[in-house]
């Protein structure tokens, strides 16, 4: 049972999720009933159309950065007494693709009152997913899900509400619209251009999505339920969509001859300059995959959010199944992860409220020491430095980049020489949180170097730059190598402009 709790008029139980898509910006506000699932409160979409700001260089125009953060300030205006824990953001292609984005995002978060997570084309599929099984009966095994965004398309074999295979391919609506049709002309040589190129995108993962590996296709995002539309006002199907009637959509818009001149039934004049791209890589899609019909889900990546939003409420993190998963593909000593990790979160507990550590922070450093050796299956010299790289590039799900890569550095700098340099990945505003959480780690490891099956819970006290470690003097008497461990831990820390004192 959902406990409520008002907050400056809002309650526990109001739950959110924000969809920053290349072409729109969708935001759904919901309550949570208590029984795994929600009531719909609100919805909020916007045609921002973000990637049409990117230059070649994936730089953002200044215009395209200020109408879309008109939006986020509208959007927050309507979420800003929101808990932080039931709110989900995610930034999905084209701010993965965008360069020196940190200035950006940091008023984005702003605009918004809480904070972005740029999600992989991966995590994004595996989200995709979840909103989509949950919308349609899922007595038909194994289903095929298309979402045609737009900067990306995601590509989802699963059962149930499992994903199976996950793939996620750089080109989407707007994106093909801008590659293939440019020039605003429909050309039947444009269209021909557009095939080829796309039929070779997607030639590498035609043999695993291809019709055989499941029983129905299903799809998603604004393309394919514009096109469901146009098929149901010419009359062309009775349901769903098959190729026979995209083809016939695109021969109208042959006849079109530009954009601008495009008249089909049921298409939105928002979605029309885009709309030639996203068919184009639908007819693609269905050429590829063999795909006879497709039926069409209302749930997408927005549903998808608040489903995952409510396991992590409910504390059904898919991000420590995904932990799991690595702790077993890497065959860690999972004994020796769990004595590092309660040491780190006791260190962590004692060193919070002086350090600023964010609550939510706890859980990245339990993760970070449950994975700390995971380079040790490529070879024990510079272990930390493999790990780091595994956790900056493997698939991680509920996992955002961000927190990926937060791992990655602790990891990177649980042990070995210590420099501020190697925070300089970071922006600034994180660089001091995930120091100090790295350090609480270095000296979690090193106090189980031996690997003794025993608790060791030392009392820790800290200054703003420094801190005390007070252990039982006659376990240091005994262990020469940890007395020969702090000292050389000491002068690294140093290093970075913190003191170590024991």
């Amino acid at each position: 049972m959902t406990t409520k709790i008002t907050i400056e008029g809002e309650q526990s139980d109001m739950i959110t999720a924000i969809d920053l898509g290349s072409n729109s910006f969708h935001m759904i506000v919901a309550r949570m009933d208590g029984q795994g699932g929600f009531a719909m409160l609100d919805k909020i979409k916007e045609m921002v159309r973000l990637r049409g700001g990117l230059d070649n260089n994936g730089h953002l125009s200044q215009q395209k950065q200020q109408q879309a953060l008109a939006c986020l300030h509208r959007f927050g205006e309507r979420i800003k007494h929101f808990p932080t824990d039931n709110v989900r953001i995610a930034g999905t292609n084209t701010l993965r693709s965008m360069k020196d984005s940190e200035d950006f995002i940091a008023q984005a978060n702003l605009a918004l009152g809480h904070e972005i997570s740029i999600i992989s084309g991966h995590e994004e599929a595996r989200i995709v997913y979840l909103g989509v099984s949950h919308s349609l009966s899922n007595d038909h095994g194994k289903q095929l899900v298309i979402d045609i965004g737009g900067g990306s398309t995601e590509f989802i074999i699963g059962q149930h509400f499992e994903p199976i295979n996950l793939e996620s391919l750089n080109f989407g609506s707007v994106s093909a619209t801008q590659r293939f049709f440019a020039d605003t002309k429909l050309s039947e040589k444009n269209w021909k251009r557009a095939n080829t190129a796309l039929r070779l995108e997607i030639m590498p993962i035609e043999k695993a999505f291809r019709n055989g590996n499941w029983k129905r296709a299903i799809g998603s995002s604004g393309t394919i339920k514009a096109t469901r539309k146009i098929i149901q006002e010419l009359q062309l199907e009775k349901f769903g969509i098959s190729l026979q009637a995209l083809y016939q959509i695109r021969d109208r818009m042959i006849v079109a001859k530009t954009i601008d001149r495009i008249d089909l039934p049921g298409l939105i004049p928002e979605r029309m300059p885009v709309y030639a791209g996203g068919l184009a890589v639908l007819i693609a899609v269905f050429e590829a995959l063999r795909l006879e019909t497709m039926t069409v889900s209302d749930g997408a990546l927005r549903e998808g959010l608040l489903y995952d939003l409510m396991g992590r409420i409910r504390h059904e993190d898919v991000r420590s199944r995904a932990v799991d998963e690595l702790q077993q593909r890497f065959n860690l000593d999972v004994n020796q992860a769990q004595r590092v990790r309660e040491t780190a979160l006791h260190f962590f507990h004692q060193a919070r409220k002086q350090w600023k550590l964010p609550k939510n922070t706890r859980k990245l450093l339990g993760w970070a020491a449950d994975l700390h050796e995971i380079g040790i299956s490529i070879t024990h010299s510079k272990y930390h430095l493999h790990g780091a790289y595994i956790l900056d590039y493997v698939d991680m799900s509920g996992f955002s980049r961000k927190e990926q890569h937060w791992l990655s550095v602790m990891v990177q700098t649980h042990r070995r020489k210590l420099v501020y340099g190697i925070f300089d990945s970071l922006p600034n505003t994180e660089k001091g949180i995930v120091k100090r959480l790295s350090i609480l780690l270095r000296l979690a490891v090193l106090l189980h170097r031996l690997r003794l099956d025993q608790a060791v819970l030392p009392n820790l006290s800290t200054t703003f730059s420094g801190l005390t470690l007070s252990c039982n003097q006659s376990l240091l008497e005994q262990r020469n190598l940890l007395m020969a461990d702090l000292q050389r831990e000491k002068q690294w820390l140093q290093k970075v402009n913190i003191e170590l004192s024991y």
